[in-house]
Protein backbone atom coordinates (compact mmCIF):
# COMPACT_ATOMS: atom_id res chain seq x y z
CA UNK A 1 0.00 0.00 0.00
CA UNK A 2 1.32 3.42 -0.92
CA UNK A 3 1.80 6.04 1.55
CA UNK A 4 -0.65 9.03 0.96
CA UNK A 5 1.63 11.98 0.49
CA UNK A 6 -1.28 13.96 -0.59
CA UNK A 7 -2.49 15.53 2.90
CA UNK A 8 1.46 16.78 3.56
CA UNK A 9 2.21 18.03 0.07
CA UNK A 10 -1.23 20.01 0.22
CA UNK A 11 -0.46 21.47 3.62
CA UNK A 12 2.97 22.11 1.89
CA UNK A 13 1.29 24.35 -0.69
CA UNK A 14 -1.22 25.78 1.30
CA UNK A 15 1.48 27.27 3.31
CA UNK A 16 3.61 28.56 0.19
CA UNK A 17 0.13 29.97 -0.53
CA UNK A 18 -0.54 31.78 2.53
CA UNK A 19 2.87 32.97 2.85
CA UNK A 20 3.06 34.88 -1.20
CA UNK A 21 -0.38 36.10 -0.57
CA UNK A 22 1.37 37.73 2.71
CA UNK A 23 4.05 39.12 1.03
CA UNK A 24 1.72 40.40 -1.65
CA UNK A 25 -1.03 41.61 -0.43
CA UNK A 26 -2.06 45.78 -0.74
CA UNK A 27 -3.33 45.76 3.04
CA UNK A 28 -1.24 45.65 5.83
CA UNK A 29 -1.26 42.82 8.38
CA UNK A 30 -0.18 43.12 12.28
CA UNK A 31 0.00 41.01 14.88
CA UNK A 32 0.12 42.59 18.08
CA UNK A 33 0.94 40.68 21.53
CA UNK A 34 -0.77 41.01 24.58
CA UNK A 35 1.47 44.00 25.71
CA UNK A 36 0.36 45.89 22.93
CA UNK A 37 4.08 45.32 21.21
CA UNK A 38 4.07 44.50 17.50
CA UNK A 39 4.98 40.33 16.58
CA UNK A 40 4.83 40.62 13.20
CA UNK A 41 4.02 43.32 10.34
CA UNK A 42 3.58 42.03 6.69
CA UNK A 43 5.62 43.58 3.96
CA UNK A 44 3.24 45.85 2.65
CA UNK A 45 3.55 48.50 5.67
CA UNK A 46 6.81 49.84 4.04
CA UNK A 47 4.34 50.89 1.05
CA UNK A 48 1.55 51.92 2.95
CA UNK A 49 3.28 53.81 5.68
CA UNK A 50 7.44 53.90 4.61
CA UNK A 51 8.87 51.80 7.57
CA UNK A 52 10.45 48.52 7.04
CA UNK A 53 8.65 46.03 8.37
CA UNK A 54 11.50 44.59 10.60
CA UNK A 55 11.55 48.88 12.14
CA UNK A 56 8.11 48.20 13.65
CA UNK A 57 8.94 45.22 15.49
CA UNK A 58 8.21 45.67 19.09
CA UNK A 59 6.53 49.09 18.66
CA UNK A 60 3.08 50.34 20.25
CA UNK A 61 0.41 50.88 16.66
CA UNK A 62 -0.82 53.78 19.00
CA UNK A 63 2.16 55.72 19.03
CA UNK A 64 1.67 56.45 14.87
CA UNK A 65 -1.99 57.25 15.71
CA UNK A 66 -2.99 61.10 15.02
CA UNK A 67 -3.62 62.69 18.43
CA UNK A 68 -7.12 63.88 17.45
CA UNK A 69 -7.74 60.19 16.80
CA UNK A 70 -6.51 58.64 19.61
CA UNK A 71 -9.32 58.13 21.96
CA UNK A 72 -11.33 56.37 19.27
CA UNK A 73 -8.21 54.19 18.79
CA UNK A 74 -7.31 53.47 22.09
CA UNK A 75 -11.26 52.84 23.32
CA UNK A 76 -11.29 50.13 20.26
CA UNK A 77 -8.25 48.56 21.18
CA UNK A 78 -9.52 48.04 24.67
CA UNK A 79 -12.82 46.66 23.57
CA UNK A 80 -10.94 44.22 21.46
CA UNK A 81 -8.51 42.73 23.92
CA UNK A 82 -11.39 43.11 26.78
CA UNK A 83 -14.35 41.70 25.04
CA UNK A 84 -13.08 39.77 22.12
CA UNK A 85 -14.45 39.20 18.65
CA UNK A 86 -14.14 42.16 16.03
CA UNK A 87 -13.79 45.89 15.97
CA UNK A 88 -13.78 48.13 13.02
CA UNK A 89 -12.34 51.28 13.19
CA UNK A 90 -13.02 52.92 10.65
CA UNK A 91 -10.62 55.66 9.45
CA UNK A 92 -7.87 56.47 11.24
CA UNK A 93 -4.87 58.89 10.47
CA UNK A 94 -1.51 57.17 11.17
CA UNK A 95 1.99 59.02 10.80
CA UNK A 96 4.16 58.23 7.74
CA UNK A 97 7.69 58.32 7.82
CA UNK A 98 8.28 60.89 6.27
CA UNK A 99 5.88 63.19 8.53
CA UNK A 100 2.54 63.38 6.43
CA UNK A 101 -0.33 61.56 7.57
CA UNK A 102 -2.42 59.26 6.01
CA UNK A 103 -5.55 57.92 6.57
CA UNK A 104 -6.22 54.53 6.97
CA UNK A 105 -9.12 52.19 7.22
CA UNK A 106 -8.63 49.55 10.01
CA UNK A 107 -10.25 46.23 11.35
CA UNK A 108 -8.85 44.80 14.66
CA UNK A 109 -9.70 40.99 15.80
CA UNK A 110 -8.95 39.33 19.36
CA UNK A 111 -6.95 35.67 18.43
CA UNK A 112 -5.01 35.66 21.26
CA UNK A 113 -7.20 32.30 21.93
CA UNK A 114 -5.83 30.80 18.66
CA UNK A 115 -2.42 28.57 19.03
CA UNK A 116 -1.39 29.86 15.60
CA UNK A 117 -1.57 33.31 16.56
CA UNK A 118 -1.80 34.56 19.94
CA UNK A 119 -1.81 37.85 19.65
CA UNK A 120 -4.61 40.55 18.14
CA UNK A 121 -4.65 40.78 14.34
CA UNK A 122 -4.88 43.98 13.00
CA UNK A 123 -5.91 45.24 9.36
CA UNK A 124 -5.34 47.97 7.59
CA UNK A 125 -5.49 49.61 4.11
CA UNK A 126 -4.54 53.03 3.05
CA UNK A 127 -7.58 54.94 2.05
CA UNK A 128 -5.88 58.80 1.80
CA UNK A 129 -6.42 58.56 -1.64
CA UNK A 130 -10.13 57.39 -1.93
CA UNK A 131 -10.95 59.79 0.51
CA UNK A 132 -9.55 62.33 -1.55
CA UNK A 133 -11.51 61.49 -4.57
CA UNK A 134 -14.31 61.49 -2.31
CA UNK A 135 -14.05 64.76 -0.61
CA UNK A 136 -13.46 66.14 -4.03
CA UNK A 137 -16.60 64.82 -5.53
CA UNK A 138 -18.46 65.90 -2.63
CA UNK A 139 -17.37 69.65 -2.73
CA UNK A 140 -18.03 69.61 -6.56
CA UNK A 141 -21.94 68.33 -5.77
CA UNK A 142 -22.45 70.93 -3.22
CA UNK A 143 -20.94 73.49 -5.57
CA UNK A 144 -23.27 72.08 -8.44
CA UNK A 145 -26.00 72.18 -5.39
CA UNK A 146 -25.74 75.61 -4.78
CA UNK A 147 -25.36 76.93 -8.52
CA UNK A 148 -28.46 74.71 -9.28
CA UNK A 149 -30.12 76.34 -6.16
CA UNK A 150 -29.01 79.57 -6.16
CA UNK A 151 -29.22 79.87 -10.06
CA UNK A 152 -31.79 83.32 -10.51
CA UNK A 153 -32.68 81.18 -14.43
CA UNK A 154 -34.51 78.13 -13.78
CA UNK A 155 -32.90 74.85 -14.18
CA UNK A 156 -34.78 72.06 -14.82
CA UNK A 157 -33.98 68.35 -15.46
CA UNK A 158 -36.98 66.59 -17.14
CA UNK A 159 -37.60 63.07 -19.25
CA UNK A 160 -36.96 63.86 -23.28
CA UNK A 161 -39.40 61.23 -24.33
CA UNK A 162 -42.35 62.45 -21.84
CA UNK A 163 -41.53 65.69 -20.48
CA UNK A 164 -41.77 64.57 -16.75
CA UNK A 165 -40.04 66.56 -14.31
CA UNK A 166 -37.25 64.92 -11.94
CA UNK A 167 -35.66 67.84 -10.49
CA UNK A 168 -36.36 71.51 -10.83
CA UNK A 169 -34.72 74.70 -8.83
CA UNK A 170 -36.09 77.78 -6.83
CA UNK A 171 -35.30 79.96 -10.03
CA UNK A 172 -37.90 77.93 -11.46
CA UNK A 173 -40.61 78.56 -9.12
CA UNK A 174 -39.73 82.23 -9.26
CA UNK A 175 -40.24 82.39 -13.11
CA UNK A 176 -43.39 80.25 -13.18
CA UNK A 177 -44.90 80.20 -9.77
CA UNK A 178 -44.87 76.70 -9.31
CA UNK A 179 -42.58 75.07 -6.86
CA UNK A 180 -40.30 71.66 -7.10
CA UNK A 181 -43.43 69.51 -5.59
CA UNK A 182 -45.88 70.51 -7.94
CA UNK A 183 -43.92 69.75 -10.86
CA UNK A 184 -42.12 66.86 -10.28
CA UNK A 185 -43.37 63.80 -11.90
CA UNK A 186 -45.71 65.56 -13.82
CA UNK A 187 -44.97 66.72 -17.85
CA UNK A 188 -44.71 70.03 -19.16
CA UNK A 189 -47.09 69.20 -21.17
CA UNK A 190 -50.05 68.63 -18.73
CA UNK A 191 -48.99 71.81 -16.66
CA UNK A 192 -49.35 74.17 -20.13
CA UNK A 193 -46.25 75.05 -18.96
CA UNK A 194 -45.67 75.38 -22.84
CA UNK A 195 -47.86 78.07 -24.44
CA UNK A 196 -47.41 76.66 -28.03
CA UNK A 197 -46.16 72.85 -27.34
CA UNK A 198 -44.98 73.21 -31.15
CA UNK A 199 -42.24 75.23 -30.13
CA UNK A 200 -40.82 72.07 -27.87
CA UNK A 201 -41.29 69.90 -30.50
CA UNK A 202 -38.77 72.56 -32.65
CA UNK A 203 -36.58 72.48 -29.33
CA UNK A 204 -36.31 69.06 -29.40
CA UNK A 205 -35.68 68.51 -33.26
CA UNK A 206 -32.77 71.36 -32.64
CA UNK A 207 -31.28 69.73 -30.32
CA UNK A 208 -31.49 66.09 -32.25
CA UNK A 209 -29.84 67.86 -34.82
CA UNK A 210 -26.96 70.06 -33.10
CA UNK A 211 -27.09 68.39 -29.41
CA UNK A 212 -27.24 71.30 -27.62
CA UNK A 213 -29.18 74.94 -28.37
CA UNK A 214 -28.09 78.25 -26.85
CA UNK A 215 -30.98 81.02 -26.69
CA UNK A 216 -34.31 79.30 -27.77
CA UNK A 217 -37.22 81.58 -27.95
CA UNK A 218 -40.04 80.09 -26.16
CA UNK A 219 -42.99 81.34 -24.63
CA UNK A 220 -44.38 80.38 -20.82
CA UNK A 221 -47.62 80.34 -19.48
CA UNK A 222 -46.96 80.72 -15.56
CA UNK A 223 -49.26 79.47 -12.80
CA UNK A 224 -51.43 82.63 -12.69
CA UNK A 225 -52.17 82.10 -16.10
CA UNK A 226 -50.42 85.30 -17.89
CA UNK A 227 -47.41 84.85 -20.03
CA UNK A 228 -43.79 85.08 -20.36
CA UNK A 229 -41.03 85.70 -23.06
CA UNK A 230 -38.28 83.73 -22.10
CA UNK A 231 -34.65 82.19 -23.52
CA UNK A 232 -34.03 78.79 -23.06
CA UNK A 233 -30.58 76.74 -23.06
CA UNK A 234 -31.24 73.03 -23.43
CA UNK A 235 -28.71 69.90 -23.88
CA UNK A 236 -29.36 65.99 -23.48
CA UNK A 237 -27.74 64.27 -20.44
CA UNK A 238 -28.05 60.83 -19.13
CA UNK A 239 -29.90 60.44 -15.33
CA UNK A 240 -29.76 56.83 -13.75
CA UNK A 241 -29.34 55.33 -17.17
CA UNK A 242 -32.45 57.33 -19.29
CA UNK A 243 -32.29 60.14 -21.48
CA UNK A 244 -32.73 63.57 -19.61
CA UNK A 245 -33.57 66.85 -20.98
CA UNK A 246 -30.93 69.41 -18.71
CA UNK A 247 -32.18 73.18 -19.74
CA UNK A 248 -31.98 76.46 -18.13
CA UNK A 249 -34.81 79.38 -19.06
CA UNK A 250 -34.00 83.17 -18.47
CA UNK A 251 -37.00 85.10 -18.17
CA UNK A 252 -36.68 88.28 -20.44
CA UNK A 253 -40.11 89.46 -20.34
CA UNK A 254 -39.05 93.12 -18.31
CA UNK A 255 -35.62 93.23 -21.13
CA UNK A 256 -38.24 93.27 -24.17
CA UNK A 257 -41.09 95.60 -22.97
CA UNK A 258 -38.03 98.07 -22.12
CA UNK A 259 -36.45 97.33 -25.83
CA UNK A 260 -40.54 97.86 -27.26
CA UNK A 261 -40.59 101.15 -25.01
CA UNK A 262 -37.48 102.48 -26.05
CA UNK A 263 -38.32 101.49 -29.70
CA UNK A 264 -41.66 103.29 -29.25
CA UNK A 265 -39.43 106.28 -27.40
CA UNK A 266 -37.25 106.59 -30.46
CA UNK A 267 -39.76 106.19 -33.26
CA UNK A 268 -41.38 108.93 -31.59
CA UNK A 269 -38.46 110.87 -31.68
CA UNK A 270 -37.99 111.03 -34.71
CA UNK A 271 -41.37 111.83 -36.03
CA UNK A 272 -41.14 114.73 -33.69
CA UNK A 273 -37.73 115.28 -35.37
CA UNK A 274 -39.46 115.15 -38.61
CA UNK A 275 -41.86 117.40 -37.34
CA UNK A 276 -39.83 120.21 -36.10
CA UNK A 277 -37.65 120.52 -39.22
CA UNK A 278 -40.69 120.61 -41.05
CA UNK A 279 -42.06 123.31 -38.83
CA UNK A 280 -38.50 124.84 -39.16
CA UNK A 281 -38.54 124.85 -42.48
CA UNK A 282 -42.06 126.28 -42.40
CA UNK A 283 -41.08 129.18 -40.00
CA UNK A 284 -37.62 130.00 -42.40
CA UNK A 285 -40.09 130.38 -44.98
CA UNK A 286 -42.10 132.77 -43.34
CA UNK A 287 -39.83 134.49 -41.63
CA UNK A 288 -37.62 134.91 -45.43
CA UNK A 289 -40.87 136.21 -46.40
CA UNK A 290 -41.44 138.86 -43.93
CA UNK A 291 -37.92 139.71 -44.26
CA UNK A 292 -38.65 140.69 -48.40
CA UNK A 293 -41.65 142.36 -46.90
CA UNK A 294 -39.78 143.95 -44.77
CA UNK A 295 -36.64 144.97 -46.81
CA UNK A 296 -39.35 145.81 -49.60
CA UNK A 297 -41.27 148.51 -47.36
CA UNK A 298 -38.03 149.90 -45.86
CA UNK A 299 -37.30 150.80 -49.94
CA UNK A 300 -40.71 151.97 -50.37
CA UNK A 301 -39.77 154.54 -47.07
CA UNK A 302 -36.66 155.19 -48.53
CA UNK A 303 -37.69 155.92 -52.05
CA UNK A 304 -40.82 158.46 -50.61
CA UNK A 305 -37.92 159.79 -48.36
CA UNK A 306 -35.35 160.46 -50.73
CA UNK A 307 -37.61 162.05 -53.62
CA UNK A 308 -40.38 163.91 -51.01
CA UNK A 309 -39.15 164.70 -47.89
CA UNK A 310 -35.13 165.31 -48.61
CA UNK A 311 -35.78 167.52 -51.70
CA UNK A 312 -38.06 169.66 -49.37
CA UNK A 313 -36.05 169.99 -46.48
CA UNK A 314 -32.78 170.61 -49.00
CA UNK A 315 -35.04 173.80 -50.78
CA UNK A 316 -35.86 174.84 -46.83
CA UNK A 317 -32.26 174.92 -46.01
CA UNK A 318 -30.94 176.44 -49.24
CA UNK A 319 -34.08 179.17 -48.58
CA UNK A 320 -32.94 180.06 -45.20
CA UNK A 321 -35.66 178.71 -43.73
CA UNK A 322 -33.69 175.95 -42.25
CA UNK A 323 -30.07 176.26 -40.12
CA UNK A 324 -27.71 174.11 -40.95
CA UNK A 325 -27.65 172.26 -37.23
CA UNK A 326 -31.25 171.60 -37.69
CA UNK A 327 -30.98 170.14 -41.12
CA UNK A 328 -28.21 167.53 -40.51
CA UNK A 329 -30.41 166.61 -37.40
CA UNK A 330 -32.95 165.87 -39.56
CA UNK A 331 -30.93 163.75 -41.93
CA UNK A 332 -29.49 162.00 -39.56
CA UNK A 333 -32.45 161.21 -38.37
CA UNK A 334 -34.03 160.77 -41.97
CA UNK A 335 -31.04 157.96 -42.10
CA UNK A 336 -31.86 156.08 -38.91
CA UNK A 337 -35.41 155.88 -40.13
CA UNK A 338 -34.80 154.23 -43.62
CA UNK A 339 -31.55 152.50 -42.37
CA UNK A 340 -29.04 154.39 -44.13
CA UNK A 341 -26.45 154.71 -41.25
CA UNK A 342 -27.35 150.22 -41.10
CA UNK A 343 -26.31 149.96 -44.54
CA UNK A 344 -23.39 151.78 -44.10
CA UNK A 345 -21.94 149.65 -40.91
CA UNK A 346 -22.72 146.00 -42.62
CA UNK A 347 -21.09 147.35 -45.86
CA UNK A 348 -17.85 148.50 -43.80
CA UNK A 349 -17.73 145.66 -41.58
CA UNK A 350 -17.43 143.34 -44.87
CA UNK A 351 -13.97 145.44 -45.53
CA UNK A 352 -12.74 144.11 -42.29
CA UNK A 353 -9.90 140.97 -42.45
CA UNK A 354 -10.64 137.88 -40.45
CA UNK A 355 -8.13 138.38 -37.82
CA UNK A 356 -9.90 142.33 -37.55
CA UNK A 357 -13.39 141.23 -37.30
CA UNK A 358 -11.88 138.67 -33.91
CA UNK A 359 -10.54 141.78 -32.76
CA UNK A 360 -13.72 143.59 -33.30
CA UNK A 361 -15.56 140.77 -31.33
CA UNK A 362 -13.22 140.96 -28.61
CA UNK A 363 -13.57 145.02 -28.01
CA UNK A 364 -17.07 144.61 -28.69
CA UNK A 365 -17.30 142.33 -25.37
CA UNK A 366 -15.61 145.00 -23.41
CA UNK A 367 -12.05 143.04 -23.55
CA UNK A 368 -8.79 145.63 -23.08
CA UNK A 369 -5.76 145.79 -25.46
CA UNK A 370 -3.51 143.79 -23.06
CA UNK A 371 -6.35 140.86 -22.96
CA UNK A 372 -6.68 140.55 -26.47
CA UNK A 373 -2.68 140.96 -27.36
CA UNK A 374 -2.75 138.38 -24.40
CA UNK A 375 -5.92 136.34 -25.95
CA UNK A 376 -4.22 135.92 -29.82
CA UNK A 377 -0.68 135.76 -28.95
CA UNK A 378 -0.09 139.59 -30.62
CA UNK A 379 2.03 141.83 -29.36
CA UNK A 380 -0.16 145.55 -27.82
CA UNK A 381 1.18 147.51 -30.54
CA UNK A 382 0.36 145.08 -33.01
CA UNK A 383 -3.39 145.24 -31.56
CA UNK A 384 -3.30 149.03 -31.97
CA UNK A 385 -2.30 148.90 -35.08
CA UNK A 386 -5.75 147.05 -35.31
CA UNK A 387 -7.90 149.11 -33.66
CA UNK A 388 -6.47 152.32 -35.85
CA UNK A 389 -7.66 150.21 -39.01
CA UNK A 390 -10.89 149.41 -37.42
CA UNK A 391 -11.91 152.87 -36.73
CA UNK A 392 -10.37 153.54 -40.57
CA UNK A 393 -12.19 150.97 -41.88
CA UNK A 394 -15.70 151.90 -40.20
CA UNK A 395 -14.99 155.97 -41.10
CA UNK A 396 -15.26 156.66 -37.38
CA UNK A 397 -11.20 157.38 -37.08
CA UNK A 398 -11.65 161.29 -36.88
CA UNK A 399 -14.68 161.34 -34.65
CA UNK A 400 -14.11 161.44 -31.08
CA UNK A 401 -16.32 158.08 -30.24
CA UNK A 402 -15.51 155.12 -27.92
CA UNK A 403 -15.10 152.20 -30.21
CA UNK A 404 -16.67 149.60 -27.92
CA UNK A 405 -19.44 151.74 -27.17
CA UNK A 406 -19.80 152.28 -30.85
CA UNK A 407 -19.79 148.63 -31.44
CA UNK A 408 -22.48 147.17 -28.53
CA UNK A 409 -24.83 150.36 -30.49
CA UNK A 410 -24.32 148.39 -33.47
CA UNK A 411 -24.99 144.80 -31.95
CA UNK A 412 -26.26 142.64 -34.35
CA UNK A 413 -25.98 144.41 -37.77
CA UNK A 414 -22.18 143.15 -38.55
Amino acid sequence: MKPNLQEPLDAARAALLFKALIQNAFDVIKVIGPDYKTLYSSPSVESVLGYPPREMLGTNPLNFVHPEDMPRAVDALKRVYGDGGIVRLGAVRARHQDGSWRTLEVVVQNLLDNEDVRGVVMNYRDITERLSVELELRRTHERCAKAFESSPDSITISHVETGEFVEANEGFERITGYTRDEVVGRTSLSLGIWSDPAQRAALLEALRRDERVRNFPMDVTIKDGSHRSCLVSAEFIELDGQPCLLAVTRDVTEVRLADERLRETTEKLRRDHVELVRKNIALNEVLEHLEQEKEQYRHELCASVDNLVRPMLKKLHEDGNLPVREFDRLQQNLDEVTGHHLDHFKNNVSKLTPRELDILEMIRAGRSSKQIADSLGLSSQTVHKHRQSIRRKLQIDHREINLAAYLRSQRGLG
